[in-house]
């Protein structure tokens, strides 16, 4: 499987236990609807590896899965920090004008009439999903939320975002 067929699921954190369980974050908007997975695929060394589900349970955007044949903590320790990724097949289907935040990578981004760039890649590091756009040689982290990103052209390719008063001066204020 390539990376560029599947779309990442989340990570995992931590081992739980000692026979080989772990702790997961799961990157999605509806983590319930994962918790009948059968496998997953995790990134080593930059390839995509199916693992294969013994038990899952999920509790809000954490979860707990005991993998086939990774039965102790040393081998739940070797997968640790992995990316999990699903074929994007699996994605639900949308209605007509959404989208999943993964399709942005590549758009143009314009703030009224200046373009900023393109979507390098998305971001969460924390409840807010941030887009990453390269403007001046500098990466700005723009909030991906209804009050900025206003109009998104999936034809075309392009955001339309309205950033709030002062946004770009705390990226270029000479103190940066």
């Amino acid at each position: 499987m390539r990376k560029d067929e599947c779309y990442r699921l989340g990570h995992i954190v931590k081992t739980h236990g000692l026979k080989g369980a772990v702790t997961i974050e799961l990157d999605v908007d509806y983590p319930e609807e994962y918790d009948e997975m059968e496998s997953v695929f995790l990134e080593q060394s930059g390839n995509l590896i199916p693992f294969f589900i013994e038990h899952i349970s999920i509790n809000g955007n954490r979860g707990l899965i005991q993998f086939e044949d990774i039965n102790t903590i040393q081998l739940a320790k070797s997968i640790v920090g992995s990316s999990m990724f699903l074929p994007t097949s699996l994605l639900p289907s949308l209605n007509k004008g959404e989208y999943f935040y993964h399709d942005l990578v590549g758009f143009d981004v314009f703030d009224g009439q200046n373009h900023l760039g393109k979507i390098d890649s998305i971001f969460q590091p924390s409840s807010q999903y941030l887009a990453a756009v390269f403007y001046k040689d500098q990466e700005l982290l723009i909030p991906i939320e209804d009050a900025i990103f206003k109009n998104v052209d999936l034809i075309k390719k392009e955001a339309h975002i309205s950033l709030p008063e002062g946004f770009m001066q705390i990226y270029f204020s000479d103190e940066n």
